[in-house]
């Protein structure tokens, strides 16, 4: 198995833990995005959903488009999810769940590449 390919593993088997934990906290009552941002009020908690689902959205639709045009899945994964941790950290800043994503994003892309040079 490729580096970059336990890279995709360990990333995906990380987003989906996140995921099942937010599922976790949606059904105990919990706010869900609290992680990102704490807010005071029910439009400030809005607004916070709101940018998450920004950035998932376009961490999904990037990755679409850009198998569309035959990017590489694994180099569409690193581009589209590299997207997806600088959004989040503009909308957030960078706390701990960004600074993971922003270190995955750099994981997948370096394995990339490396997987990519050694293939040459």
């Amino acid at each position: 198995m490729s580096i970059n390919r336990i890279a995709m593993v360990v990333v995906v088997a990380g987003y989906v833990l996140v995921n099942l934990l937010m599922q976790a906290d949606f059904f105990a009552g919990r706010d869900i995005f609290a992680k990102y941002q704490q807010t005071a009020n029910a439009v400030d908690a809005l607004r916070v959903a709101q940018e998450a689902y920004y950035a998932k959205t376009g961490f999904l639709l990037l990755l679409l488009i850009l198998m569309v045009f035959g990017v590489s899945f694994p180099l569409g994964f690193a581009v589209s999810f590299s997207a997806y941790a600088i959004m989040m950290s503009v909308f957030f800043g960078v706390k701990l769940p960004t600074a993971l994503y922003l270190a995955a994003a750099v994981a997948l892309l370096a394995t990339y590449l490396i997987d990519k040079r050694h293939r040459a």
